[in-house]
């Protein structure tokens, strides 16, 4: 319910024009037309008053502590609240008067403006945390240049792909290669050839386009890109159909088509295992990356087209490091028996392996029993699992 204002200037000494009457009981009278049990409110408001400072003259205007936020041990932080100004406090004086909450949710309360303590965690947000500086530094090493390659020759395939099955309407089957006759060899294009320079065309707009910089790794994608697409131009098939009497292939219609991406992957694959480091030679007056040479060699000799090229070694991925992200193989499953990649003795790195038992236990021979049940047995194996020391 609504509580009468304060009695202005009561206590002070200040009777001005604004002083309202003394009722007979000594209290501040009520407005005109109050209810009779505002009193009890408006005595207890008289008695605030003459516990503020003669410089303020309505409790509105009390500033009230500031909160404290700390930041660790043996440091604070003071937050200021901003009161009203005499003016605007003015406006409000024939308002009723309102309590003032000590509360951290925030907002206005009243007259009086309280601060929403921000929480430390979410400055540290603003910050770049180390993994978006780790990334931001993007890695030059052989790993790096397989990723590369092999987007490149990805996007270049399922673009001619599509291309072949009619599914884009900006190119088709491959028309150069159209009703050519090879009278020599006996045979003649026909049927639908996979148009792969629309697709290599295509990749090389697409995926090069975020190469702007003009610095080494540039380079390095940039040959690592056109490595891709080349391997993938050169697995092209050339498949043929025989016409003829009697079964005779006189005649022979062939077109091209798309390799299997496996088997581009894996020519990627073993392109990267030997790759080729390089270092880059600024050659103009900017002192600019020019090109890339062999570092090993003294000569300028530059890698070949289908070359995997990195710049920088890669890290050791036995062990773990969190600059690099590596995680290492330390508690990773291996096979025991088996000499490739994930052989314990590969794996592992040399640190050995343990060994792990385990029971597994299930039902099994259920048999259906007339009626109505059924009856099973209780299997057990023994399995052993190793993972990396």
């Amino acid at each position: 319910r609504p509580v009468p204002p304060p009695c202005l200037g009561e206590g002070r000494g200040d009777p001005g024009p604004s002083r309202p009457p003394r009722s007979a009981r000594g209290a501040c009278a009520a407005p005109p037309g109050a209810p009779a049990h505002h009193a009890p409110a408006v005595a207890a408001q008289r008695a605030a008053l003459r516990v503020l400072p003669a410089a303020l003259s309505h409790p509105v205007q009390r500033q009230l502590p500031s909160p404290v936020i700390r930041r660790g041990p043996g440091s604070q932080h003071h937050l200021q609240q901003d009161s009203w100004p005499g003016p605007a406090a003015a406006r409000h004086l024939s308002e009723p008067a309102r309590c003032h909450h000590r509360d951290w949710g925030g907002g206005a309360d009243g007259h009086q403006r309280v601060p929403v303590p921000v929480p430390l965690r979410a400055l540290e947000l603003l910050r770049p945390r180390r993994e978006d500086r780790l990334r931001a530094r993007a890695p030059r090493s052989r790993e790096a240049a397989f990723t590369y390659a092999i987007t490149a020759a990805g996007v270049a395939h399922a673009v001619t792909a599509a291309c072949s099955q009619g599914n884009l309407s900006n190119c088709g089957c491959d028309r150069e290669k159209q009703g050519y006759y090879n009278q020599a060899e006996g045979w003649k294009w026909g049927g639908c050839s996979a148009d792969v320079r629309y697709g290599i065309d295509f990749s090389r707009r697409f995926v090069d386009a975020r190469e702007i910089k003009k610095n080494a790794r540039r380079l390095m994608n940039l040959h690592n890109n056109e490595a891709g697409r080349k391997v993938l131009e050169e697995r092209m098939k050339l498949e043929c159909k025989c016409h003829g009497v009697s079964g005779s292939c006189t005649t022979r219609t062939c077109w091209t088509t798309l390799p299997k991406f496996r088997e581009v992957g894996h020519l990627l694959k073993e392109k990267y295992n030997v790759a080729v480091q390089v270092e880059v030679v600024r050659a103009s007056r900017l002192r600019q990356p020019t090109f890339l040479r062999i570092k090993q060699l003294r000569s300028y000799q530059k890698p070949m087209e289908t070359d995997l090229v990195y710049i920088e070694k890669s890290p050791n991925y036995c062990e773990e490091d969190a600059a690099t992200g590596s995680v290492g193989t330390q508690g990773r499953l291996c096979n025991r028996t088996s000499p490739g990649a994930d052989g314990c003795d590969t794996m592992c790195c040399g640190r050995g392996y343990n060994t792990h038992q385990y029971t597994k236990v299930w039902q099994c021979n259920c048999k259906f029993h007339w009626c109505c049940f059924v009856k099973c047995n209780t299997c057990s194996e023994r399995t052993e699992v190793f993972t990396c020391k």
